[in-house]
């Protein structure tokens, strides 16, 4: 340490001789101050960042001592890995932000001499080992930010300004009374000598000196219900200088609570019980919040929640040994996430929450605002994902499933609440509104340098974080390497940008691992079926900004979770998966709002998968994917998380009700996709789940409750789909009752109806694939994508109408399409099961799916033309995949055996050597099934119902009744089918909303409430300690 040119000891010379030299230079000229100011905040940074760098490479610590005396006679700073990190981290962030905050405080010292004293104050708060020396830095950084906060004059600034002084000084007083308390009960306030004597400090005078100092600085951490002074503070102060208290502020007060916290072993429970209820409580009311910057102050007093959580549950449980990594994670993701999204917001003008800033057409502001909030909301790739899933795996290890709870459902509502502002300013404003950004004038480079250093910061440490927990794998870095790359030819014509797409997402395939088993089927009918579908992009030659991208990441993160082994890999590339849909629905003007709310189920799917995998870790004592083998008579509370996630991203009934919407509001390429493939995730998580079960010896019902579930969806789907006029919701119900049938051929628990469930997963991949694409032509030539607004478009469209009968065949189950091999083997299976009930229920869904696939073909094709104007055919493009997916339904049907074995091959031969039913494998059985005769008998069929239909056509009277019987015709009547789900989720919004409102009241504006509420927290903190130490 002795050869670096500069000592952290630098920090507070630079700090305070710059403060000393500020008002002389100012009387010299401005030019003098601003640069004495760079030179200063530059001489703390490097004096912060360099002597980090050294102690973190070596480890070493330095000790600095005043006085020529040891302590507790001197006042002494250490400077370990633990302070380097956070001073460095702190300091460089207070740089990033003065350039933000540059044009407001350049021309005068004061600003300038407050800021680096306040930053000054952060590092003391890290680096001093003495409870005097803390106090005073702790009324540094106040007075600092006292100043600054006093610089605004509006009338809401100072009233804000005045709140945080009446409540900080509250907090103050409580550590400097706690300090000459605990003065008078040991002699000395070195804190490390204090926490040597921790064990005797339980008398009456010790012990009230202990409640004050962590009361004192735990109000300045806003914890619920005493943090209301904070959130008028983020609203009015300068975003610049919000930013500052939310993430250079809290650093220093957040590390003088961890090095504090050895003092207060026996209240560690409570101390997570408050923090776990101010992340709760925080998120909460958030919900409710429509001024962004109070919004961002939720977030950021439940960030700080989430660190003191992780702090003390950590200590708690003694993980020591991941505690760094975690802390570490949290703290920098939210330090330069939070950081970031203060600047950019005010570089925006944003102020409401559904205020639209016409992101989409701004690419550069878009993409920074959406890396800081997946940073925050705690998703990948960022630093925050890896450390929260590493909390919540030793939570699970430590059998506190509460916490993990708490944590996942505050999650939720953080990132609720900010991807729908996100959603909102990525729209365009309404014609009486107007929005002013910085980047619409002069200097908006400037302004974007700090969210794009941030940013850029963010994906380091997010990099690094997964080289930290081994998950930099090629297949993780192959979706984002290509999302990148396709970024940076955005300018490209439409149609060139789909073809780099493609050659892509081949490329990045043939560099994954290959996947065994069920994966290994799985990948290749994905990949195909992804490359097939994307490709009708074709059809859409316009720029299409960011579309490509992401369908390459998409497409490629599907293939990153089949190639999993472990809990995390899996779940990452879930996320990615979830990302790129949600972002690709969220590209058209009047689908984000189905973005959100798809958005929202998938995130709380995902959530459910995360303490899943964590508590099947914990029980297994492994982190495999596949640990729940080794789970022997567990609980089975992590598998069923796993089948919740998966069933509500399969759209299971009372799930469902994010589907219809996005599938609808969605591009039609992306709508077919999100069907055809993404769908498949969920069934191959459902498959693995109910696979590992099996394997295992656990007595759960699993298969009978998956099955009812499936079967359900399957009827209440082709109910709610015949009740549909829009041509995509009614396949987007379509879609929900097919995946029913695949749910319940999983349910049967056996081989026979796991190979059925392959088979129909090939066969839906298929058949919606060409259903999505086929009613996306007929709405470009018709411009209506009303049932009613179609008909008689065979003449017109012979290729669709060709193809659309092809898919309504096979995918009804009737013969000889590959449709009819799967149905008949689950039903025949459920029956061989003697599940007569779950038996009928498939026989009366197969002829509900009967009658809306007559009604979408009759709709579109047969009847009058629905108006005169001249109807072509779909684009080639549009029809080119269609025709490619038809052949493979064709080929499929007469040559089963191609897709047969592979699935055989894919059932695991150590749990049954042979697929047998009725005494013949399937190899066989598809083998002596000659489609020939049945080929006759359904033409026939087809033949006698065609004449019939001719028939009534041809009569007058009879036509329009028929038709408008099957078109319009409900299967029951609307009272016996509610809106039941419907119903039941608007009524948990709303309960959620009331419950949000309640934990607001507490936020009343008055500085005497928020005063007494922090005395209150004193006494509270005071008597659970009293309690504590007396049992």
């Amino acid at each position: 340490m002795s050869l670096l040119p500069v000592h952290p000891l630098g920090i507070y010379l630079f700090g305070l001789g710059g403060g000393f030299l500020l008002p002389i230079l100012y009387q010299i000229g401005k030019r003098w101050l601003q640069a004495g100011f760079i030179v200063a905040l530059l001489g703390m940074t490097l004096c912060a960042v360099l002597p980090a760098l050294a102690v973190l490479q070596s480890g070493e610590t330095i000790e600095i001592t005043t006085a020529g005396a040891l302590p507790p006679v001197s006042i002494n700073l250490r400077f370990g890995p633990w302070e380097a990190a956070v001073s460095a981290c702190a300091t460089l962030a207070a740089a990033l932000l003065v350039v933000a905050f540059w044009r407001t405080i350049r021309t005068q010292y004061v600003p300038l001499l407050l800021f680096l004293i306040a930053t000054l104050g952060v590092n003391g708060l890290i680096q001093t080992r003495d409870l005097f020396n803390l106090f005073v830095f702790l009324e540094i950084l106040s007075v600092g930010t006292y100043g600054l906060l006093a610089l605004s004059t509006s009338g809401p600034g100072v009233q804000a300004a005045f709140k945080y002084i009446t409540a900080t000084m509250v907090a103050s007083a409580l550590v400097l009374l706690g300090a000459v308390l605990l003065y008078k009960a040991t002699g000395h306030l070195n804190i490390d000598l204090l926490i040597q004597a921790a064990p005797s400090l339980g008398a009456p005078i010790a012990g009230m000196g202990l409640a004050m100092v962590l009361a004192g600085f735990l109000i300045e951490l806003k914890p619920y219900p005493a943090g209301g002074w904070g959130l008028d503070v983020y609203e009015t102060a300068p975003p610049p200088l919000a930013a500052f208290l939310s993430v250079v502020g809290s650093a220093g007060l957040i590390f003088a609570v961890g090095k504090l916290l050895p003092l207060y072993g026996d209240a560690l429970g409570p101390l997570t019980v408050s923090a776990a209820l101010t992340f709760l409580a925080s998120n909460l009311a958030g919900l409710r919040q429509k001024d962004v910057f109070r919004l961002f102050g939720y977030s950021s007093i439940g960030q700080m929640a989430l660190l003191l959580l992780a702090l003390t549950v950590l200590t708690d449980i003694g993980a020591d040994d991941i505690a760094p990594f975690v802390l570490f994670g949290l703290f920098v993701n939210h330090l330069l996430a939070k950081a970031g999204l203060f600047c950019l917001a005010g570089v925006l003008r944003a102020r409401r929450i559904d205020q639209a800033l016409s992101l989409a057409a701004k690419p550069a502001q878009a993409l920074l605002l959406g890396c800081f909030v997946v940073a925050i909301s705690g998703l990948p790739p960022f630093p925050g994902f890896w450390a929260k899933w590493e909390l919540i795996l030793r939570l699970a290890e430590a059998h506190r499933p509460w916490l993990i709870g708490a944590i996942l459902i505050g999650s939720l509502f953080e990132a609720a609440y900010l991807f729908r502002w996100f959603f909102h300013a990525l729209g365009q404003p309404k014609i009486d509104e107007t929005v002013e950004t910085v980047a619409d004038g002069a200097g908006s480079l400037h302004d974007l340098i700090p969210p794009a250093i941030f940013a850029l910061l963010l994906t380091v440490t997010g990099a690094a974080g997964a080289m930290a927990a081994d998950a930099l794998t090629p297949a993780l870095l192959l979706p984002m390497l290509a999302g990148a790359a396709l970024l940076l030819v955005e300018r490209l014509p439409g149609r060139a940008k789909a073809l780099a797409m493609l050659v892509a997402v081949a490329a990045g395939s043939l560099l994954m691992p290959r996947p065994d088993g069920i994966a290994g089927l799985f990948g290749p009918i994905l990949l195909a079926g992804g490359l097939v579908i994307a490709s009708a992009g074709f059809a859409w030659p316009g720029p299409r900004r960011g579309h490509y991208p992401l369908i390459a990441v998409l497409l490629l993160a599907i293939q990153s979770l089949l190639t999993a082994s472990t809990g995390l890999a899996f779940y990452t590339a879930w996320e990615f998966v979830t990302l790129a849909s949600a972002f690709l629905i969220a590209r058209k003007d009047v689908a984000r709002g189905e973005a959100l709310r798809f958005l929202i189920f998938s995130l709380a799917a995902a959530f459910c998968l995360m303490a899943g995998f964590a508590l099947v870790a914990a029980d297994a004592g492994t982190r495999s994917i596949y640990a729940v083998i080794a789970l022997g008579s567990g609980d089975g509370l992590g598998v069923s998380l796993l089948a919740a996630g998966f069933l509500i991203k399969a759209a299971a009934i009372g799930v469902h009700v994010w589907q219809p919407g996005a599938y609808a509001a969605a591009s039609d390429d992306v709508t077919a996709l999100l069907s055809g493939v993404v769908s498949k995730t969920a069934i191959f998580g459902l498959m693995l789940t109910g696979y590992l079960v099996l394997r295992s010896d656990m007595e759960v019902e699993f298969g009978r409750t998956l099955a009812w579930i499936g079967m359900a969806t399957t009827v209440g789907g082709a109910v709610m789909a015949l009740r549909q006029a829009d041509m995509k919701r009614l396949l987007a119900y379509s879609s929900m009752s097919q995946l029913g049938y695949i749910v319940t051929a999983i349910g049967l628990m056996g081989h026979l109806g796991w190979v059925t469930a392959l088979y129909l997963v090939a066969s839906h991949m298929l058949v919606k694939g060409i259903l999505f694409l086929a009613v996306s032509g007929v709405a470009i030539r018709t411009g209506s994508g009303l049932l009613a607004d179609a008909g008689g478009l065979i003449r017109a469209m012979p290729v669709t109408a060709a193809t659309v009968a092809l898919a309504l065949l096979s995918m009804s189950g009737l013969p000889p399409l590959m449709g009819f091999g799967s149905k008949w083997l689950l039903l025949a299976a459920i029956m061989e099961k003697g599940w007569t009930e779950l038996a009928v229920a498939g026989a009366f869904a197969t002829f509900l799916g009967l009658w809306y696939m007559l009604r979408l073909f009759s709709a579109l094709f047969l009847g009058p033309a629905a108006d005169s104007r001249r109807v072509s055919e779909a684009p080639p493009a549009l029809l080119l995949p269609q025709i490619v997916l038809a052949g493979g339904i064709v080929f499929l049907t007469f040559f089963p055996k191609w897709l047969m074995a592979p699935v055989s091959a894919a059932i695991d031969p150590e749990f049954a050597a042979t697929l047998v039913w009725q005494g013949m494998s399937l190899e066989t059985i598809y083998g002596l099934w000659d489609p020939r005769p049945t080929m006759q008998s359904a033409l026939a069929a087809v033949a006698v119902l065609a004449a019939l239909w001719w028939a009534t056509a041809r009569d007058r009277r009879l036509a329009p009744t028929a038709r408008s019987a099957l078109l319009f015709a409900s299967p029951l009547p609307l009272a016996l089918t509610p809106p039941l789900a419907i119903w039941f989720w608007q009524s948990v919004v709303a309960g959620v909303n009331t419950l949000a409102d309640m934990v607001r009241r507490a936020y009343n504006g008055k500085a005497q409430t928020y005063v007494l509420q922090a005395l209150l927290y004193f006494l509270a903190v005071a008597l659970i300690l009293s309690f504590v130490s007396s049992s």
